[in-house]
């Protein structure tokens, strides 16, 4: 079992491995994406449902995976389950940001 050794900075001290997001974190974004379908028109002056913005956010913020086959370059929206926990705190960070800007925040 991986455990975060203290004295290594968000490693696990057997394999090496970086922890992943957790689950808390994930539905913190969710609600944040939730809230801000809900109050935020889009540039076209409509309101989009959640994934629609969390698909317009990871387009900003995460990028995209390449991968090569039969010499044709496939892009694909980087995921968010495959973020380490640091990768999601700045991600969340900036739809964060983005939402109080616009007035929208969340209760802890």
């Amino acid at each position: 079992m991986c455990q975060q050794n203290k004295n290594q900075k968000k490693q696990c001290q057997y394999c090496g491995s970086v922890p992943r997001r957790s689950l808390p974190q994930n539905n913190r974004l969710h609600l944040l994406f939730q809230a801000i379908s809900e109050k935020i028109k889009a540039a076209d002056g409509l309101l989009h449902h959640a994934m629609w913005w969390k698909i317009v956010m990871k387009d900003r913020w995460l990028g995209y995976n390449e991968v090569q086959s039969n010499g044709k370059t496939i892009y694909s929206l980087r995921g968010t389950a495959d973020l380490t926990v640091d990768e999601l705190n700045d991600f969340m960070n900036r739809v964060e940001h983005f939402a109080a800007e616009r007035g929208i925040y969340l209760q802890d």
